[in-house]
């Protein structure tokens, strides 16, 4: 299965989350080729960054946190090539140009984004999903 992955579900299977734990490692088992705007990469390390400052994560647990992300294999698209769109799915609806950038690679890729968002599961219900609504995750 190929999906656009937000960072809150790379953020709540790497970090932990009781309530999300078997919705997010059900997906994870599942998908074959997961995507995300560049921009993933740096939220991933500020979550990390916060779970280390909150005293949720150690400072020596961080490198480990950043090392497992990069494992998922997630293949990363420069942010460039999306900004135009993303752009203007902003204006149009208001949400920041950080979150439509997964919005537009989902569309031009056609395959789902996957994400906790509400905003997003809200502005865009044919695009965006949560873990479990993705076929083959949620059986």
């Amino acid at each position: 299965m190929k999906a656009v992955v937000d960072t809150n579900v790379v953020a709540y299977y790497l970090l932990g989350n009781a309530e999300f734990d078997a919705e997010v490692g059900r997906f994870w088992e599942n998908v074959r080729d997961a995507l995300a705007p560049a921009i993933w990469e740096a939220e991933i390390a500020n979550v990390v960054f916060m779970s280390i400052r909150a005293g949720v994560l150690t400072k020596a647990g961080g490198p480990t946190k950043l090392h497992l992300a990069r494992r998922l294999g997630i293949h990363t698209i420069a942010t460039h090539a999306l900004w135009h769109g993303a752009l203007l799915r902003s204006v149009q609806s208001g949400v920041a140009v950080y979150d439509t950038l997964f919005v537009e690679l989902a569309e031009r890729e056609a395959v789902p984004l996957v994400t906790f968002d509400q905003r997003l599961l809200k502005y865009w219900p044919t695009i965006a999903c949560r873990p479990s609504e993705v076929a083959g995750v949620g059986d």
